[in-house]
């Protein structure tokens, strides 16, 4: 058997459409855990009803305590002995999980990393892994690098793992980075990891004029050092004799970019807090390449480079020019589109 679990918060608007798409599953040998994280809507009478509606359905009701608590009571709870995570805004393919329990069967391994579809700003983008392949991870450190460049491993929607594997349960003290650090600590204690390149999902994602606090920000940019420390611990405890990790680094940087490529949209921001903004990621990527020796990072995407050559050299103004010039090009391409 295997146990969904789907934390219920403020998802009114989605969770029926969330949990059909699971009851419809070609895998029927399931139970779905709605682990209801006190809403504030109505998506609580919401659960109780669809449990109703399906004897496979359980409610589990706590007060708000977030999202990886929510999990990590699904956890305790689940009987199956498999497990996969399920968030109530997106949709599950209709053979998804039957091709991921066949290929964990067939393959003898103990998790399945798949693909998924990506709907970003009413855009459909089809996300999959490099490979279709079964993993051996002591001689699989490549395969594993694309998967987690890939950002793969980020995510814990995308797996079916073994509950009896599951070690450790989701940080409950982190707000960003804990489903990674839950996956790394899962996939120590793994031998085989088979990779399904198909989507088995709809991750649905849309941020339209959402935009970080000062203090968020913040945390961001700890929260993106701590993760590049436990994630270099992650590699180098699987494969102790690689060495140096400098993917890891690039990895940083782009989330550094990432976040300053996002201020080109914050509407609510003043120019000065923006300026202050860019100013603070610079300071912290000069730190950070120094700190780790690090001269230059390889950066794929073009606008990546050249943002980067402005921020490194604390290049404010420019920097901020840049990421307003992207910024319309981008409203430009999505208006186009007719997002």
């Amino acid at each position: 058997m295997v146990s969904i679990i789907v934390p219920v918060y403020k998802s009114e608007k989605t969770l029926r459409r969330c949990v059909e798409s699971l009851c419809k599953q070609a895998y029927a040998d399931i139970e779905i855990l709605l682990i209801v994280d006190g809403p504030p809507d109505g998506s609580g009478i919401l659960a109780d009803q669809l449990a109703k509606e399906d004897a496979r359905i359980r409610v589990i009701n706590q007060p708000n305590r977030g999202v990886s608590r929510a999990r990590n009571r699904g956890l305790t709870e689940a009987a199956g002995e498999y497990i996969r995570f399920v968030d109530s805004d997106d949709y599950v393919l209709y053979h998804g999980l039957d091709e991921m329990v066949r290929r964990i069967e067939q393959d003898g391994s103990d998790l399945v990393i798949a693909g998924f579809d990506h709907l970003y700003f009413g855009q459909k983008i089809e996300k999959l892994p490099h490979t279709n392949a079964c993993m051996e991870l002591q001689a699989s450190y490549e395969d594993l690098k694309q998967l987690y460049m890939g950002g793969f491993l980020n995510m814990p929607w995308n797996k079916l793992y073994k509950k009896e594997l599951i070690r450790e349960q989701f940080p409950v003290d982190l707000n960003l980075g804990e489903d990674l650090l839950f996956n790394e600590a899962y996939i120590r204690q793994t031998a085989r990891i088979s990779v399904l390149q198909q989507p088995v999902c709809e991750y649905i994602q849309d941020d339209r004029g959402t935009t970080l606090s000062t203090k968020k920000r913040n945390d961001k940019v700890k929260t993106a050092l701590l993760l590049y420390e436990k994630t270099k611990a992650f590699f180098q405890n699987c494969y102790p004799d690689v060495g140096q990790f400098p993917f890891l680094a690039d990895k940083v940087c782009t989330t550094f970019l990432d976040e300053v490529e996002g201020l080109g949209f914050a509407k609510d921001m003043t120019h000065a807090e923006k300026r202050a903004a860019v100013a603070e990621y610079a300071k912290q990527t000069r730190n950070f390449l120094q700190k780790e020796g690090i001269r230059k990072p390889e950066l794929t995407l073009l606008d990546y480079r050249i943002i980067f050559f402005f921020l490194r050299r604390q290049q404010i103004s420019m920097t901020l020019l840049m990421i307003r010039l992207r910024a319309m090009v981008v409203e430009i391409v999505r208006r186009g589109k007719g997002v």
